[in-house]
């Protein structure tokens, strides 16, 4: 920038401006010139010879009309002005030459405040700062009285304005606008205040409400999305208001409230939220409401800019759809609720439109019933269609399904006979399952056939004969006469050296091809010798006699010998460099002297297994299965165990005749090769990614330095435990006891997650609340051995609590088990099998894995996909949960797009609310009626703790009551769950109870 200084003032304020920052300087003559724009020329405004003048003050009248006043120090003193802001400039000479040159720029600033000067109620406040010239700022803001920034709008060069929406009381206090000049190297803050009082007896009235359009008429399915309108202006803030149906007009109730300049809302409907919308954004207010039927009605959007008020209303109407089941019919429900006028709602049959359907109809609903079971003529589609008058339409959807007659899992049933017309639909299925049954049998048959074609190989080696000649047995045949050339040579060859062949045409030629006859030489090196034969006329009898007796010992096949002598020149040159290896190695061990005391504290670790040698055994990093085991399975004697291991619950069998099963064994048998290769191959894989070699050397160093922290700073134990399946558990134990804590005499065990483990995982949870830890990482994960199946799951979740009571000395009531997602899993088995435990903490667990799995597979695979679930990782956590009587508590994580079966937006697809939701139901099953359940539902579905409050008090929750009644049943009964309170309560008292739980 070109001036040296910016002064900035208020208009009619008193400007100083200074020539020279020095007192007294030796100057001849001063001169002040001025400039109202940038760009334009200089006008001097006066000039001083100050060796015939004195200053002592005077002052003098400029031709611009302003009164100027000279002081001794050339100082220039004036009132500010629109007419006098601009550049200023002082020229100091001496002796014809000029000293310096100052240029200062003198901006003014206007602050307004509208309304003024009584600023009503609920009014909008408007506070404005204009500079001029604008290129004097260069930034700024509005600060609240709390010295906290308030959204400033600066859009405009030189003004900055910032607004407060709907004021009230609390608002009147003095506001600070803070303004950053340019400046040549540095960039000084100059600070306005304005005084804001607000009159609480004055209410701001907005009688001129301009409707952007006429009243719209919207229809929406229950729980589907449905966009409510505002008008299209940029507006301040906006304010939402319903009529329920059947309300009066007078009586609107202000749903949804939102200030863009403060960015701050109020709402009553969780269902209902602001469409892509961001602090500050301007204008195009809408809102986004996945409305319920109680939802219907009239809405009316009110958009507030300074005191204009534009209105946009919306008549919406819900349908909502449902099933009920009886013993031998269902009833399918469609009703809605409409703010004016009969729509139109019409049932019918997608794929047969012209069939007559019984129907019931009542007031606001029509009732379609169907008898059962589902027949293939009354199985499809069937539409609900509404219609409002202005033509547009919304349907509820249901399929109805006859009883499925697929044979379980991916089997397909064949025809009974097959015909060119039953062939067809086997060759062009109609769904993925039907693939199935074909792609077991090629992924068992073809392994199958490979290992058979190499041992075939491998049997016949290298050497085969043409195709036109094949071996006979070996002995004289009278049919083909073999007949060598040259037969003495033969006859003179040793015995015992010669190898005899046959040779018989197959071909049309006559003449044998070249025969490599293999050969023993002396030395026992096998070599390849050529002997040309060629077929002859009569046959040498000398030749059979020794064919005969010799061709009874020889086998049918041989390897040719000369293929084997590289092979071997290649294993020994790599068994000779494994040796090379492992003897340099030996030598670099022999010759460290760490590993001398190494190996000297390992051995008297395994010799005396004492705590002192195992921490001196800590502080090295080896192989975890050359640790010496710490404690086995077998010390205690455990009445849970079966030839598998501890008891797990399975799925119920399907009750089938004993041919029948034999039948569907037999038929099901490739679905289940193909779901054993699944589950063992990518499918525990994909489940466990931690146990995959490939992550944990990924994470080596990460897992040495949280162990070398855990041993370090917490004098951490690291122990092996035997399970009983075989597998080794590697263990962490830090002890808290002897700290004089009350949480050191809880021991906590983690149970990790599907790729954590206790190394960087959830124990420092428990150790920031100084609780005594137990970690354990799942069979195949860093130290533990074995793959981690639920089977191999629950021995070592077991072996660890026998281990923290039989071994470190705590009591089952002192152990809470902390789990982290598929960690759920052993929890839940934990608190299923040893009821004793204190408490249950389950961290963005879910209810069962089978949902979780069919996200990401194809759909085709669903039988497949179930089926192994079912058989090889069916983690049952919610069937697990139900078997344990303490308290428990669940942390949802609404953000886990993990166990969420449609993405993290969606939060009612949060696994954890059906983990929720199946515990009420088990252990209060008269309080969770279906009116209870949508009550819950509501709450989860609620996506901050606003929402959440905004829902819990809607419903008028007395925590008081609820909380009495718990108790005094508790105290009357003292009955496991299930509990039966509730029984004898209304619906209202219900709901309340269920949202208190």
């Amino acid at each position: 920038d070109e001036w040296s200084d910016v002064i900035m003032v208020v208009e009619g304020a008193t400007v100083t401006l200074h020539c020279s920052e020095e007192s007294s300087v030796p100057v001849r003559k001063v001169e002040w010139l001025t400039m109202l724009n940038r760009g334009e020329t200089w006008t001097n405004l006066f000039s001083v010879d100050v060796s015939r003048a004195r200053l002592d003050g005077r002052q003098m009248e400029h031709q611009s009309g302003r009164t100027l006043e000279i002081s001794q120090n050339f100082s220039l003193q004036f009132t500010a002005t629109v007419q006098n802001r601009g550049f200023y400039s002082c020229r100091m000479e001496k002796e014809d030459r000029t000293l310096n040159e100052r240029i200062v720029l003198l901006a003014l600033i206007k602050l307004t405040l509208d309304p003024a000067p009584v600023i009503p109620i609920y009014s909008t406040v408007r506070l404005k700062a204009e500079v001029s010239p604008s290129y004097a700022v260069a930034n700024g803001t509005w600060l609240s009285r709390t010295g906290s920034p308030l959204p400033t709008d600066v859009s405009l060069a030189g003004t900055l304005l910032t607004k407060l929406p709907r004021v009230t009381r609390s608002d009147s206090d003095t506001y600070t606008c803070n303004i950053s000049v340019n400046v040549r190297r540095r960039k000084p803050v100059y600070r306005f205040t304005i005084r804001v009082n607000v009159n609480e007896k004055e209410s701001a009235s907005f009688r001129n409400i301009t409707y952007a359009r006429p009243e719209s008429s919207l229809a929406a399915l229950s729980r589907s999305a449905v966009t409510l309108p505002c008008s299209d202006i940029n507006g301040d803030y906006v304010l939402l208001y319903w009529w329920r149906v059947g309300s009066l007009k007078s009586d609107p109730q202000l749903i949804f409230q939102f200030d863009r300049w403060r960015d701050s809302r109020k709402q009553s409907n969780p269902r209902l939220r602001l469409h892509k919308r961001s602090p500050l954004a301007p204008g195009n207010f809408s809102f986004l409401l996945r409305p319920e039927l109680k939802d219907a009605g009239s809405y009316r959007c009110e958009v507030f800019r300074d005191d204009q008020v534009f209105a946009q209303a919306t008549a919406l109407t819900v349908l909502n759809g449902y099933n009920t089941s009886y013993s031998s019919t269902m009833e399918l429900t469609c009703e809605y609720s409409t703010p004016s006028g009969v729509p139109s709602l019409k049932w019918s049959h997608l794929q047969k439109p012209d069939r007559p359907l019984p129907l019931t109809a009542v007031p606001g609903q029509k009732i379609l019933t169907l008898d059962l079971p589902i027949t293939p003529d009354t199985a499809g589609q069937y539409a609900c269609t509404l219609m409002l008058q202005n033509g547009q339409t919304v349907r509820y959807l249901y399929t109805a399904m006859s009883p499925s007659t697929e044979p379980p899992c991916c089997v397909t049933k064949l025809p009974d006979k097959l015909t060119t017309d039953s062939a067809v639909p086997l060759l062009q299925p109609t769904d993925g399952s039907v693939l199935l049954l074909p792609l077991s049998i090629l992924l068992f048959l073809v392994p199958m056939i490979a290992v058979a074609v190499g041992v075939l190989l491998w049997r016949r080696g290298p050497c085969t004969f043409p195709r036109n000649v094949e071996r006979s047995l070996s002995y004289y045949s009278g049919e083909v006469e073999n007949i060598y050339e040259n037969p003495q040579d033969l006859i003179q060859a040793p015995p015992e050296n010669a190898v005899y062949m046959d040779l018989k045409l197959t071909g049309e030629t006559d003449v044998y091809r070249e025969l490599d006859r293999c050969r023993l030489r002396n030395d026992g090196c096998l070599v390849m010798v050529p002997l040309p034969v060629r077929a002859q006329s009569a046959p040498d009898p000398s030749l059979t006699g020794p064919r005969q007796t010799r061709g009874q010992n020889r086998k049918e096949g041989y390897i040719c010998s000369s293929k084997l002598i590289p092979v071997s020149q290649y294993i020994g040159t790599v068994l000779v460099c494994l040796l090379g290896v492992a003897c340099l190695r030996g030598w670099g061990r022999w010759r460290n002297p760490e590993y001398h005391q190494f190996v000297t504290i390992l051995e008297e670790t395994k010799k005396n297994h004492t705590s002192s040698n195992k921490k001196k055994l800590a502080c090295y990093d080896f192989d975890f299965s050359h640790w010496p085991a710490d404690f086995s399975w077998r010390e205690v004697s455990n009445p849970k165990l079966s030839k598998a291991g501890v008891s797990l619950l399975k799925p119920e069998p399907k009750h089938r005749g004993t041919a029948d099963s034999l039948l569907n064994s037999v038929r099901t048998l490739p679905c289940h090769i193909v779901s054993y290769l699944v589950a063992h191959s990518f499918g525990r894989r994909m489940l466990y990614p931690g146990s995959v070699g490939l992550l944990q050397k990924a994470m080596r160093s990460m897992l040495q330095q949280g162990q070398a922290k855990l041993i370090e700073e917490y004098d951490g134990q690291r122990n092996k435990l035997a399970a009983c399946d075989g597998n080794q558990i590697d263990t962490m134990f830090v002890d808290r006891r002897g700290n004089g804590g009350p949480n050191g005499k809880t021991l906590v065990i983690c149970c990790e997650g599907n790729a954590g483990f206790y190394e960087v995982g959830c124990m420092n949870t428990p150790l920031e609340g100084e609780y005594s830890v137990l970690g354990w990482n799942h069979p195949g994960f860093a130290g533990s051995t074995g793959v981690p199946f639920p089977q191999n799951e629950a021995n070592a979740m077991d072996v660890v609590i026998q281990f923290a009571v039989h071994k470190l000395g705590f009591e089952l009531s002192d152990i809470v088990v902390y789990a982290w997602s598929i960690g759920g899993f052993t929890a839940t088995w934990a608190a299923m099998s040893y009821p004793e435990i204190r408490a249950l903490v389950l961290d963005a667990s879910f209810d069962d894995l089978l949902p979780l799995a069919l996200k990401v597979m194809p759909e085709s695979w669903r039988p497949l996909v179930t089926h192994t679930v079912r058989q090889y990782m069916n983690l049952n956590n919610a069937e697990q949960l139900c078997k344990y009587q303490g308290p428990v508590l669940l942390i949802r994580r609404t953000r886990d797009e993990i166990i969420t079966t449609t993405g993290p937006e969606d939060i009612m697809s949060n696994r954890g609310n059906d983990l929720l939701l199946k515990l009420l139901h088990y252990r209060y099953p008269k309080v969770m009626t279906e009116d209870s359940v949508r009550a819950v539902r509501e709450w989860l579905a609620a996506g901050s703790q606003i929402e959440e409050e905004s829902v819990y008090i809607g419903h008028e929750v007395d925590d008081d009551w609820c909380l009495s009644v718990l108790q005094s049943y508790q105290t009357d009964r003292d009955a496991p769950f299930p509990w039966s309170v509730g029984e004898d309560m209304a619906q209202e008292g219900r709901r309340h109870l269920a949202l208190f739980l």
